[in-house]
């Protein structure tokens, strides 16, 4: 199978859909859940039930107190005030994979080797590997996540990232209590609080531990913004147990979603590719082809010869999965 990767504009959850593989068929029982407010549209996710059998979606919405599924608060805590109470009140009836995410079928944190789509991150994802695995963050990519993001150490004054002075404090008020005796100086793993996870790890904790969280969320005196990135850096610890969760880009993208590159060095060069064709977009303004539209020209014959030399390089390469992880 040969992928174009540029375009998929108005077509793209069409395309994507064509392009989910017949393999992720299984009995498994999934709930994808929500992060949302009420302006949100959810409508991308309904093809969803074509790729993924024995699919519920259940909505949280933040800011409707009389929605079916709510934050005990609204507009507090972010995703994660929604996905503890989640975790909370569907603790006796999961099902064997939560996928929680926030509302959007393009968010900025999509992976560009996914399409930057979650429609094609969900219909292409591994539900057994999942499963094996027990947590799974959605996003793939290290940028601004690893091998070493987080430094639990750090002051406000030796530290440029908002939450990561805020880190040990909220560390411990959320784990201390649960026999947790220290504080992992490092933590990290690819953004943004979207991940799945089986029924078993969210089991390995008693209900009681994700109540304390929603709490602790809903009482501190810190930002919504602040408690909210606390959070974003501390699911992988609550589901693996370890402050650090960086698996390699290039076979975590074969193994978890089919996406195969033939090895670290096809998938750098295919990085550069897209970092290249990313800074010729921002310099294809109107005011940049008013005054020198022969350039922009040039730019854009550029463009097309990196996304033809993109699709060469992706071509057959979604579907095979492991066959070509090495």
């Amino acid at each position: 199978m040969r992928l174009r990767l540029p375009g998929l504009p108005h077509g793209k959850i069409a395309i994507c859909a064509l392009l989910a593989p017949s393999l992720l068929i299984t009995n498994l029982t999934v709930n994808l859940v929500l992060a949302t407010l009420q302006s949100d549209d959810i409508s991308w996710t309904e093809a969803l039930h074509l790729h993924i059998p024995n699919l519920q979606i259940i909505r949280y919405i933040s800011d409707s107190p009389s929605s079916e599924y709510h934050p005990p608060v609204p507009n507090k805590g972010r995703e994660a005030l929604m996905y503890h109470t989640y975790f909370s009140a569907f603790y006796t009836r999961l099902p064997d994979i939560s996928i929680l995410i926030h509302a959007h079928e393009a968010p900025w944190h999509s992976d560009l080797a996914l399409f930057t789509s979650m429609f094609f991150t969900l219909s292409h994802l591994s539900l057994p590997h999942v499963l094996e695995r027990g947590y799974a963050n959605l996003r793939v990519s290290w940028k601004d996540a690893c091998p070493a993001w987080i430094n639990t150490t750090k002051t406000p004054e030796e530290s440029w990232k908002q939450e990561e002075p805020f880190m040990a404090q909220a560390f411990a008020e959320n784990f201390a209590p649960w026999g947790v005796r220290y504080v992992p100086e490092i933590l990290a793993g690819p953004c943004c609080s979207q991940f799945a996870v089986s029924r078993d790890a969210v089991l390995a904790h008693p209900r009681e531990q994700y109540e304390h969280h929603a709490r602790w969320l809903v009482e501190s005196d810190w930002s919504d913004y602040i408690v909210g990135r606390t959070w974003e850096h501390m699911f992988p610890f609550l589901f693996k147990g370890e402050g650090v969760d960086c698996p390699v880009e290039w076979k975590v993208l074969c193994r978890m979603y089919g996406v195969c590159f033939e090895g670290a060095g096809e998938f750098d060069m295919w990085q550069e590719l897209g970092r290249e064709r990313e800074g010729l977009w921002g310099s294809m303004g109107f005011w940049a082809e008013l005054r020198d539209p022969g350039k922009v020209q040039r730019m854009r014959g550029r463009v097309q010869e990196i996304e033809g030399d993109m699709a060469k390089i992706m071509g057959g390469g979604v579907g095979e999965g492991e066959g070509r992880e090495g």
